[in-house]
């Protein structure tokens, strides 16, 4: 599998609270494409904006699960994860000013026979069935639960950037809305994209579908270009596009 990324920092932002774990390498404000053949871990993270030290809680986080195995259940894979959020919290506790630091968590466990999704906050895994983009996961916010329980009238009024999962916070209670779970169990489709906020909050389903299946554009114009158009329409988050492509076997013959 190819993967294609592209995290940028904020508009007048120091520092870019999006990061990316590619395989074992965790990235962050840069462009970038590598082969994972087969097994590894690709998962993006955005630092929540409104608590200080965003940054470190992507970074943190992405560091600790690079090391985390593929065991047999998906209930050992959460337990895991939970035990990095109780890392994220208790390494906050010393860096004063930054007690509350936390992120989302989005992305996936790839082993040769299956693939395990994990997802905590807004950041988002979209898949390609057909020539269409459908999005996997649900976003982790007020908005989405006032829709979800019907108060359409709250959710139009409500700040819709404001999250309901995380990991950190300084509380263990956040990150109990992570959800852990096998996918893709009849194969791998042709490709996935992951993004944070900074993009699909700005730019809808149907023109980031149009730039994902452009065959016309190679992979790192596609997330180049989702960037781009964030920005023009007036995005000045940090923007995070990861495009995992694979052939027909899953596997790149590299």
């Amino acid at each position: 599998m190819i993967i294609t990324y592209k995290i940028q920092k904020g508009i007048n932002k120091d520092k870019c609270d999006d990061s990316a774990l590619i395989g074992s390498q965790v990235v962050n404000n840069e462009i970038g494409s590598t082969v994972m053949n087969g097994m590894g871990r690709v998962f993006i993270c955005d630092g929540v904006g409104g608590n200080a030290g965003g940054d470190e809680a992507s970074l943190f986080v992405l560091n600790q699960i690079s090391d985390i195995r593929l065991e047999d259940s998906k209930e050992a894979i959460r337990t895991k994860l939970l035990s990095v959020n109780d890392a994220l919290i208790s390494y906050a506790k010393t860096v004063k000013g930054h007690e509350s630091m936390a992120t989302t968590l989005t992305g996936l466990f790839f082993e040769e026979n299956r693939v395990i999704l994990a997802h905590c906050g807004n950041t988002r895994i979209y898949v390609i069935q057909g020539s269409f983009l459908k999005q996997m996961t649900s976003d982790q916010t007020t908005y989405q639960w006032l829709l979800d329980t019907n108060n359409h009238d709250a959710a139009e009024h409500c700040n819709k950037s404001e999250i309901r999962g995380a990991f950190g916070g300084g509380t263990s209670k956040f990150a109990n809305t992570l959800i852990v779970e096998e996918v893709f169990e009849r194969g791998l489709p042709g490709k996935i994209l992951m993004t944070s906020d900074g993009i699909h909050d700005v730019v809808d389903i149907d023109t980031i579908e149009d730039i994902v299946t452009n065959d016309n554009l190679v992979s790192k114009d596609k997330v180049q270009q989702l960037i781009s158009l964030a920005v023009e329409n007036g995005s000045t988050d940090d923007c995070s596009a990861v495009l995992i492509e694979m052939s027909e076997n899953g596997i790149t013959d590299e």
